[in-house]
């Protein structure tokens, strides 16, 4: 989560994870966010659809940044995501990559939402 360390401590840990051979992905909600994520090579972008400092989500974080997002380096859409027309909505805006978890937890079945979100 970018908002919760300084620069140094994101190239720090960034550099850990190349030496573990491990993926970074780095969470952002603002543009000053996302430029300070950027700066990481190779860091996948996961994009918070939710203000951690209100709780309120809102898509179009993710429809406002991904535009920011350099080719080649992959979107994450987190948080806010409930129903198909969500899915379908950032699909349609390039985005294919999500992380869903409040929906799942709701769900009476979990399964059964994850076909509801991503069909079969």
């Amino acid at each position: 989560i970018v908002a919760a360390l300084d620069d140094p401590s994101l190239r720090e840990l960034s550099g850990l994870a190349a030496e573990l051979a491990m993926d970074v992905l780095v969470e952002v909600h603002d543009e000053v966010e996302l430029e300070r994520a950027l700066a990481l090579d190779g860091a996948l972008i996961g994009i918070n659809n939710r203000d951690l400092r209100t709780f309120e989500t809102d898509l179009e974080t993710t429809l406002k940044l991904a535009g920011r997002v350099p080719a080649g380096r992959l979107v994450v859409t987190e948080s806010g995501i409930h129903t198909r027309a969500d899915v379908a909505r950032l699909r349609g805006h390039g985005i294919h990559a999500f992380l869903v978890g409040e929906a799942f937890l709701r769900a009476a079945d979990p399964g059964t939402k994850l076909t509801e979100l991503f069909g079969t």
